[in-house]
C-alpha cells in the first residue's frame, strides 16, 4: 500500500505473489508508473487514499477493497455505517460523505401512511362539519398528509443505514473523493528514473521492515529482510 500511495498505481494480489526482492517490486513499479497516464494518477490516488482509510478503520484485508465491492458488504448495518463515514470524511479532509438513506422498504410504508393520514383526515373533517366545502377538505387533508411526511421523516432519522446510488460501491466513493478532494489535481510527477525509484522503494522498505542494515535489492523479502 504505501508503494501504491508513493506512486499512484496499483499492484494486484497476484502480482504481489512474484515479487521476491526488492529488485522485482523496482523493476515492477518502473513498468506501472511509464503505463500509466497523468490524468489517470488522481483515480488512483483517490481510490489508495480511501483503501487505506477504510483498512484503517474496519477489520478488512487489502484484498477485500476492490472497486466493484459494495460499501453494504463492507460495512456493518447497524450503528457503524455513519460514524463510519463521519472517520473516513476526517481521515481523507474532504467535506461530509454521502448521507445515508433510509431502506426502500421504510420509504414506501412512510408514504402510504402519510397518504392515509390525509385521507383520514379530509374524511373525518367532512363527517364532522359537513358544510365544509371540498377545497378545503382536500387542503386539510394535503396539509395533514405534509405534517405526517415531516414527522416520520424526523422520527426515523435513526433509520437512515442503506448507502445512496453516488456511494454504492468502493469505486463510487472514490469517484466522490476524487470530485471533492481538491489537493488530488495537483501536480503530478511526469516521469521517475530507475534511481528514483530504487531510492523511493528502499525508502519504503527499510521503513516497513526496519532492515537499514542489510537491505540490499536482491534480498529476499522473506528469507533475508524478515517480511512476513
Amino acid at each position: 500500500m504505501p508503494v501504491e500511495e508513493a506512486f499512484d498505481i496499483r499492484i494486484e494480489d497476484a502480482e504481489v505473489a512474484f515479487l521476491a526482492t526488492p529488485r522485482d517490486l523496482i523493476e515492477l513499479v518502473l513498468r506501472k508508473v511509464t503505463q500509466i497516464s497523468a490524468g489517470a494518477c488522481p483515480t488512483q490516488r483517490a481510490f489508495n487514499l480511501l483503501r487505506a482509510a477504510l483498512l484503517k478503520q474496519l477489520p478488512l484485508k487489502r484484498r477485500d477493497v476492490a472497486p466493484a465491492v459494495r460499501l453494504a458488504d463492507l460495512v456493518p448495518r447497524k450503528r457503524y455505517r455513519q460514524p463510519l463515514l463521519e472517520q473516513l470524511a476526517a481521515e481523507l479532509g474532504t467535506r461530509p460523505l454521502p448521507v445515508l438513506l433510509r431502506p426502500r422498504w421504510l420509504v414506501r410504508l412512510l408514504a402510504v401512511v402519510c397518504t392515509l393520514a390525509g385521507i383520514g383526515c379530509a374524511v373525518l373533517l367532512s363527517q364532522w362539519a359537513p358544510a365544509v366545502k371540498r377545497p378545503y377538505l382536500l387542503f386539510a387533508g394535503a396539509f395533514t398528509a405534509l405534517m405526517a411526511g415531516y414527522l416520520s421523516q424526523c422520527v426515523t432519522r435513526c433509520c437512515r443505514t442503506e448507502f445512496p446510488p453516488l456511494a454504492a460501491t468502493v469505486g463510487d466513493l472514490a469517484r466522490w473523493v476524487l470530485a471533492h478532494k481538491s489537493d488530488l489535481a495537483g501536480p503530478v510527477a511526469g516521469r521517475w528514473t530507475r534511481e528514483q525509484v530504487a531510492a523511493r522503494v528502499r525508502e519504503i522498505v527499510v521503513e516497513q521492515l526496519d532492515c537499514a542494515s542489510i537491505y540490499r535489492e536482491n534480498a529476499s523479502f522473506v528469507q533475508d529482510l524478515g517480511a512476513d
